[in-house]
């Protein structure tokens, strides 16, 4: 799924070859493009650290002496805003923005890599644009003097600049990627029919090309998308280039282009989206000290004597870390690193400690703080605080559906495994004085929410604090730490608002091109049943999500869907959690299942292992889904009594 780490750095052949003066110089400057790359988003991500402090502070004022300030949400977004563009270029280097590779995994490594430098010129050409044209937009607002429509009167051009300089290194790291590509190339033995990806490639292009300019423009948008992400195109730049081919072939040649950079650049300026690089950055802060093995000893001193308990365990810790991170791979990685050594030492079986730690990773979606929830309440206006209590029931159910087919399949399978031995009360209070900070981080979160303290992108910032705080007063601060925390969360963040500023100028073309509105006239027109509606939702996510992962699929299905099925009088609110809980299913369904791939790593098995070991768990999530389905109250009952609507 991610670019191919070989082709981010030069082979080793061409690593051995002495480097002949006219070289010399070509090295010295990907160091430097690197240097300045490495600097952007490290500064980045320390920046994004200081709007948690700002936004806390926004709470503390707000409630202690009823005088919220006029600055903090405007210049955190401003923040965002830069953190979006310099981070870009540094998730390009670190190799974290991600690609469709179910059509190019399996072609030879000749033939893979040429692939992936036609994958590297689209990246380019995308990015030209938008460097280009983000110029031209921050010369515009410096020329006019424009002045943000807010109290504080700040140069719009300042917000800007760092679209203009964020996008201008990453021309360069991509010029940089693209070069290490061609030398990769040229250092690989030739072999037979190596070119033929790349001309299937470039034919299918210009087909889709001739469909969007000549045939069908929805026709030809859908096309084009789908050659691009299956060729190997990485997502972000894919979106991206849909949007530039929509706008130069629908709306008016090469100046529409201009439209890359401002839908771009408005998408990156939404408060709500702040919350996202808060709680992944709390999420490595809080894993980095430890607190996944401390949540996993307490649950375990608490239920790990009952039949199957070390299994039910990680069930149980998964859920508590997912109220803590928001992140379904960080939740498998952190309480599998713990659960699965303790599960295979004590005797179960490998197929169920595989097939429970992919499914309770799916819950650091679902139980809010959720990631997902954040992009859906970005897209569509609805409450994230709602989205937020609309899940915690759905996600508690299922926990206790996943627990109790976990002791049954246990039981049933007969392998035994090793039973604990039931701690006493006094180990109890022991595991719990020790775990007690990460027990707290989902009442911070959840409770403050709930009583209203602070909104769901302020609790964010809390959290994000509450982190900080419990390293250091534990001792397990250091300054090596939080600067691989900082390191780890820029980088994911950046593979996220990457994409989200991709599918901003896509989803403007489906908008233009109303592709909503015909969504939602092919389902009246045709007189069709909600439930066949919702039903055939269903199998299109499930589709997509054994192609793309979470955030591609949200960002390309809900600006069509959210309108067609509120349209059909459903909520908002439901439909955001059962687009959540069907994108469970994409974490642990092959080819691209995020879960899957970690636990292979992890545990050293065979994928065709990892897989099969999901199998049951797909289909009681499926199951589970058809119940959000059904039964929308699941979804909307506590935040209907919160006074949500």
């Amino acid at each position: 799924m991610k670019m191919d780490a070989s082709v981010m750095e030069p082979s080793a052949q061409s690593a051995a070859r002495p480097l002949v003066p006219e070289k010399k110089n070509e090295f010295i400057l990907w160091r430097a493009i690197d240097w300045v790359t490495d600097v952007a988003g490290i500064i980045s991500g320390w920046a994004v650290f200081f709007v948690g402090l700002f936004v806390l502070y926004e709470v503390f004022m707000r409630s202690a002496f009823k005088a919220p300030t006029i600055w903090v949400t405007d210049v955190s977004t401003y923040i965002l805003a830069w953190f979006c563009f310099m981070t870009a270029a540094y998730g390009l280097k670190s190799g974290s923005h991600i690609e469709v590779d179910v059509c190019t995994h399996s072609l030879a490594p000749r033939a893979k890599t040429i692939l992936h430098l036609a994958g590297n010129a689209m990246v380019l050409l995308y990015v030209t644009i938008f460097a280009w044209f983000g110029w031209q937009m921050v010369w515009e607002s410096w020329e006019r003097k424009q002045a943000t429509p807010n109290l504080l009167h700040f140069p719009v051009w300042i917000v800007q600049l760092g679209l203009g300089i964020g996008t201008t290194i990453l021309v360069l790291q991509a010029i940089r990627v693209a070069a290490k590509t061609i030398d990769r190339v040229r250092s690989m033995p030739s072999e037979r029919g190596q070119f033929l990806p790349l001309i299937v490639l470039l034919a299918s292009l210009a087909v889709s090309l001739y469909v969007l300019n000549e045939v069908s423009e929805i026709w030809g948008v859908i096309l084009l998308l789908v050659v691009l992400l299956f060729g190997g195109v990485p997502v972000f730049a894919a979106l991206g280039l849909v949007g530039a081919a929509g706008f130069f072939f629908v709306f008016g040649g090469f100046d529409s282009l201009s439209q890359v950079a401002f839908m771009g650049y408005k998408s990156s300026g939404d408060f709500t989206l702040v919350a996202l690089p808060l709680f992944v950055l709390s999420g490595y802060l809080l894993a980095s000290g430890g607190i996944g093995e401390e949540v996993f000893e307490v649950v375990s001193k608490f239920i790990g004597h009952l039949p199957g308990g070390l299994v039910i365990t990680s069930i149980v810790a998964c859920a508590i870390f997912a109220a803590i991170s928001g992140s379904s791979v960080a939740t498998v990685a952190t309480i599998g690193s713990i659960a699965l050594p303790a599960m295979l030492k004590n005797g179960y079986d490998m197929k169920l400690a595989l097939g429970s730690l992919a499914a309770g990773g799916t819950l650091g979606i679902l139980i809010p703080p959720s990631g997902p929830m954040i992009i859906y309440s970005s897209i569509t206006d609805e409450s994230v605080g709602a989205l937020f209590m609309g899940g915690v029931v759905p996600g508690l159910l299922l926990t206790v559906i996943l627990a109790a087919y976990c002791a049954y399949a246990h039981i049933k399978s007969g392998t035994g495994g090793a039973k604990m031995p039931k701690a006493s009360w006094d180990e109890r209070r022991k595991a719990l004085r020790k775990g007690v900070w990460g027990l707290f981080a989902p009442v911070l979160v959840l409770g403050g929410i709930y009583s209203g303290i602070f909104t769901a992108t302020e609790s964010a910032a809390a959290v994000l604090v509450y982190a900080l705080f419990v390293n250091v007063v534990t001792g397990r601060f250091s300054w090596r730490s939080m600067n691989r925390a900082m390191v780890d969360g820029t980088k994911s963040s950046s593979m996220i608002m990457a994409i989200i500023i991709g599918a901003a100028s896509m989803g403007a073309i489906f908008t233009q091109l109303q592709m909503p509105q015909l969504a939602t006239a092919f389902v009246v027109d045709n007189q069709l049943p909600p439930w066949l509606v919702i039903a055939s939702l269903m199998v299109i996510l499930g589709v997509l999500g054994m192609m793309l992962e979470v955030v591609s699929v949200l960002l390309i299905t809900t600006p069509i869907l959210y309108p067609l099925v509120t349209g059909m009088g459903f909520s908002g609110l439901w439909f955001g959690i059962f687009l959540t809980v069907n994108m469970e299913l994409a974490l642990i369904t092959p080819p691209v299942g995020m879960n899957l791939f970690v636990l292979r790593q992890m545990s050293g098995t065979q994928m065709r292992t990892v897989i099969t070991s999901a199998v049951p768990f797909i289909v009681l999530i499926t199951l589970f889904a058809i119940l959000v389905a059904v039964y929308p109250p699941l979804s909307t009952w506590l935040p209907g009594n919160m006074g949500y609507k």
